[in-house]
């Protein structure tokens, strides 16, 4: 039984690397292959969800303050004593990475350069549901929008 496994595994074998050693060595036809399933690339800009604003959130039963200008993004700290600085990216109108630039806030773990993903999940009565991820850390949270 046991020689009948060998025989059967070294077959196998045998057969894969003589079938891969063909495909290899196979000549390919010019135009022989279909692309199916492209994908549509809009042409339309991005129209981000979270534009030009000012929101608050609480962060240890403090106000932060969070800015979005163009693509620019400040939250600040402490009464703006402290703030995080980042570029915005957006990949649509929900989705954005952010790329720490400058942070004077104190202990503030990430680096100039660290990107943090944020996905708007939804808006409803002037609050911002997002999801965050940070350095291997995801959290769900909300934004009030200021007047």
């Amino acid at each position: 039984m046991k020689t009948l496994k060998l025989l059967l595994i070294i077959t196998v074998i045998a057969f894969s690397s003589k079938a891969q050693d063909i495909a290899m060595h196979t000549p390919i036809a010019p135009n022989s292959f279909k692309i199916y399933n492209t994908p549509v690339v809009s042409k339309q800009p991005i129209v981000p969800l979270v534009s030009n604003d000012t929101y608050t959130y609480k962060y240890k039963k403090e106000n932060v303050v969070v800015v979005f200008s163009g693509n620019e993004h400040i939250e600040y700290y402490n009464d703006k004593k402290h703030f995080i600085k980042s570029s915005i990216e957006w990949v649509s109108n929900d989705e954005c990475y952010m790329t720490i630039k400058a942070s004077n806030l104190p202990n503030f773990p990430f680096k100039k350069g660290t990107k943090l993903h944020m996905k708007v999940n939804k808006i409803k009565r002037g609050y911002i549901y997002y999801q965050s991820t940070l350095g291997g850390r995801s959290w769900t949270g909300r934004m009030k929008k200021m007047n």
